[in-house]
This record gives C-alpha cells, sequence and structure tokens, in this order.
C-alpha cells in the first residue's frame, strides 16, 4: 500500500495536505494522556478499512459452511427500518445489551429461531407417553421420539406454523365448537321436556314423543336444527316461549285450530 504523508495538518479544521491525494481532510485518532494524537489520510483509512474487509471475507470463504452476513445500513431507530447486504431493505430487531444496543436483521433472526424450534428444539411438557420430538430433519422426514426413538415423522404446513408429528402417536379427534354446542343444546332441550312434560295430560315417558309447540297458535312452532345452533341465551329466550305436548295432544289441538280458522270472503 502506498504511504500517504500529511503536510500542513490542521487539527481544528481536520484538513491538510496529503503527498497523494492532494489536500484532503484527515482523522484524528483518540490519543492517551501524554501521547499525540494519530493523523491518517481519510483515503488511506478508508483504503485500509477495504483491504482488511476483504482479507476478511476471504478467510471466512476458506472457511466450511461459511455463510454472508446480513450487515446493515440505513439504520432507522424510529421505523425500525434497514438496508440490508443481502435482503436489501428489511424490517430490524432491536437488542439491548450492557454497554450498548445491536440491531440484526429480521429476516436472519426469524429463519434462525425457527431452525432452532424445528432442530433443537423439545417440548417442555414432555410425559413419560407423551411422542415428544427432538433432532427433527424435515427434509427426510425424520426426527427423536421420547419414547420410540429414531422414527419416520408426518410434515405438514399450517396457518401460522409447521406441523410435526410421530408416526406411532395416536391421533385424538377434538369436537368442533359447533358440535360440542349442539350436544349442550340437546340436554337442554330434553331436560326441558322432561321437567315440564305435557302441557294437557302430564306424559313425559318417552323424549321422543315430545314436542315443542309455540304458545302463539299462529306463530310457526320451533325447528329442532335451528334451536341446536343457537348461543345459550337465545335457546332458553325460544324455550320460555314454548310448551311442550305429546304426539296425541299436539295432534288433537291443530286439528281443532284448523276447524275453528276463518277463511276471508272475496268482495264482489
Amino acid at each position: 500500500m502506498i504511504k500517504h504523508y500529511l503536510h500542513e495538518v490542521n487539527l481544528e479544521h481536520k484538513v491538510a495536505f496529503c503527498s497523494i491525494c492532494g489536500p484532503t481532510e484527515i482523522y484524528v485518532s483518540q490519543s492517551r494522556e501524554g501521547k499525540k494524537p494519530q493523523v491518517i489520510c481519510l483515503n488511506r483509512l478508508r483504503e485500509s478499512q477495504a483491504a482488511a474487509k476483504e482479507h476478511r471475507n476471504e478467510l471466512l470463504h476458506q472457511r466450511q459452511g461459511w455463510k454472508p452476513r446480513h450487515s446493515l445500513s440505513e439504520i432507522d431507530s424510529e421505523k425500525m427500518t434497514a438496508i440490508c447486504s443481502i435482503c436489501g431493505p428489511t424490517q430490524i430487531r432491536k437488542y439491548v445489551g450492557k454497554r450498548y444496543t445491536n440491531y440484526k436483521c429480521a429476516n436472519k433472526e426469524r429463519l434462525r429461531g425457527r431452525n432452532y424450534r424445528r432442530n433443537a428444539y423439545t417440548s417442555r411438557n414432555s410425559y413419560p407417553l407423551q411422542h415428544s420430538l427432538s433432532e427433527i430433519n424435515e427434509a427426510n422426514k425424520t426426527a427423536v421420539c421420547s419414547i420410540c426413538g429414531h422414527v419416520e415423522i408426518y410434515v405438514w404446513q399450517g396457518k401460522r406454523k409447521m406441523g410435526r408429528r410421530c408416526r406411532n402417536a395416536p391421533v385424538k379427534r377434538v369436537p368442533g365448537a359447533q358440535k360440542i354446542r349442539r350436544e349442550i343444546n340437546i340436554n337442554i332441550i330434553n331436560r326441558f321436556k322432561i321437567a315440564h312434560g305435557c302441557k294437557h295430560c302430564g306424559f313425559k315417558a318417552n323424549i321422543n314423543k315430545l314436542y315443542l309447540n309455540h304458545r302463539n297458535a299462529e306463530k310457526r312452532d320451533p325447528k329442532i336444527e335451528k334451536l341446536l345452533k343457537l348461543n345459550h341465551e337465545d335457546l332458553m329466550r325460544e324455550l320460555g316461549d314454548c310448551e311442550v305436548l305429546c304426539a296425541d295432544c299436539r295432534r288433537l289441538i291443530s286439528s281443532e285450530f284448523a276447524s275453528q280458522k276463518l277463511v276471508p270472503i272475496s268482495s264482489y
């Protein structure tokens, strides 16, 4: 590297005359007590830093498994954005240490966390009868199960995360919310029928022969399929407007109402 000799150094304005660059800016290093500060041509400093960076990259390329670094520039701490040397414009994450604050590329941190959870994570709730997985290899679809040892696994992509399961693990089907609500509403309706019984004859021996009838004869009787989809408050409100009738009493009431119903006369 060609030496840059400095003349006419002005430490106040940080300028000097370089033997190669001519009039140039200078870099003044912080000096210790009792020593003069070191003055360097700014162009020379930049050249030395670039040469050191190239030398460092060459050493890294020689290592096995080397990966490029996500160096950041133009960091905006308010918007949490920066320009990554690999990803380009990207979001960043802030890490506050004891001595300094560090910023890292969000894409790199997200990928690192994902790889850790997939390959090095073991379930904390690893009960003796639970198939907990570790050392997961998604490419070969293999892992180490806490019960089965080295085993093949099922891998699928969910809406938010990757799913993995041991092939020997039993699958527990969890009923959906609608199915649970239907079962609860069926029990409520059956208890309501048994508690009230038929309004006229008091029959309550067979639930299948008891029906819900609306108190207002002009309105239609509620359908069971609609009642099973209601929440608890709406279901209790609907049952409050209904009465229980057996099949025989319901048939008699419907025939009497049909005979008493008046048909309007058409006007001439």
